[in-house]
């Protein structure tokens, strides 16, 4: 296992800066996700750490040795790549074999490494296929295997799970967080998919723009998102905007168009202040009869759409309000009937606006 410290780190591509500085710290056998939408910088990030880009400032440790000058080759990196990158003509188990041949490995532990890291991600059979003969996600265990039998210092994963169907996806993610776990490996991972880095990951970096906009736990980004632009883009929102107007212990007084609001705050911001309270639609409850709770509202069901485990309304609260709640299946209310919503005090947030 191996501890990762990065500081000031910056990229240009010429005049364009893709990373503008940063500091991360990722202890021995973390799995750190890097979270953000295509050209945040995220994937630059990480060919940085394996080197593959040369950084324009900043230091990049491996146990507290400087690698920024240090050849790709001479990292000691397991890399996962979105195409696997596995070699058409070689079997599976020649695959896994290259890279320990590389490295001068004597051919009884070269057959031992193979043979263990097959068995780790549930291919033993499959060793001398091709792979044009395994489906999309035995392919990418190939890969995993792959990088893993070399025994390397880090792992690193660059979307690994994008050409996968959306079952399958869903499998692997649990898959590679099952076997990161066992194999107890420092581990970066790359993905603009918010559910994937939810489910796999110790922390999430959530970058934007080159720079890291929050770092967390998913509980921590989800419920407590550091801004609007983290909280718009992890998960689906209602913002409800509004003037402070004091705090009420940990909670916050807000003004709102819907009425005054009672929410959740991470300080305590003076009175006046612009604000936009933050409710993730599943928090919603609808209900026919009007509720007990703080924070509550008439509004009317506008849409209603039906997802299987659930049902998504939006609300035409009036003044240009339009909320969106989810519901379980059996709770159902017709489009344009007259309703009432709640929003849990407890499970609100406010954010600067």
């Amino acid at each position: 296992m191996t501890r990762l410290s990065i500081s000031g780190l910056a990229k240009r591509f010429d005049k364009v800066a893709v990373l503008k500085g940063f500091d991360l710290e990722i202890a021995n056998g973390e799995l750190i996700s890097l979270l953000g939408p295509s050209g945040c910088g995220k994937t630059t990030t990480l060919r940085c750490i394996a080197g593959f880009e040369q950084p324009s400032s900043g230091r990049i440790e491996f146990d507290g040795a400087d690698v920024v000058r240090l050849p790709a080759e001479k990292r000691d990196i397991g890399m996962v790549f979105q195409n696997y990158a596995l070699f058409p003509h070689m079997t599976v188990a020649e695959n896994l074999a290259f890279g320990l041949e590389m490295r001068k490995v004597a051919k009884p532990e070269i057959e031992r490494r193979t043979a263990e890291v097959l068995k780790l991600v549930q291919l033993s059979d499959l060793g001398g296929r091709y792979p044009r003969q395994l489906s999309g996600g035995q392919q990418q265990r190939v890969a995993l295997a792959r990088a893993l039998v070399i025994e390397p210092k880090l792992l690193l994963l660059d979307e690994p799970l994008a050409n996968l169907d959306a079952k399958l996806r869903e499998e692997m993610r649990f898959f590679i967080r099952s076997l990161q776990r066992r194999v107890g490996i420092t581990t970066v991972y790359v993905t603009h998919d918010q559910a994937e880095a939810m489910v796999i990951s110790d922390r999430i970096v959530v970058m934007f723009g080159g720079e890291i906009a929050q770092i967390g736990s998913a509980g921590d980004v989800y419920d407590r998102p550091a801004s609007r632009q983290v909280a718009s883009f992890i998960g689906l929102s209602n913002f409800i905007d509004g003037t402070v107007d004091g705090m009420d212990g940990e909670y916050c007084n807000v003004d709102t168009r819907l009425g005054r609001m009672r929410c959740r705050a991470g300080g305590a911001p003076a009175k006046g202040t612009a604000a936009s309270i933050l409710a993730r639609p599943e928090v919603i409850v609808l209900s026919s009869t009007e509720p007990q709770d703080v924070n509550r509202a008439r509004a009317t069901v506008a849409e209603r759409y039906f997802l299987g485990n659930m049902i998504d309304y939006r609300l035409d609260c009036g003044d240009g309000v339009v909320m969106q709640t989810q519901q379980p299946p059996h709770k159902v209310f017709e489009v344009g009937a007259s309703v009432w919503f709640a929003i849990p005090a407890g499970q609100t947030w406010l954010l600067a606006r």
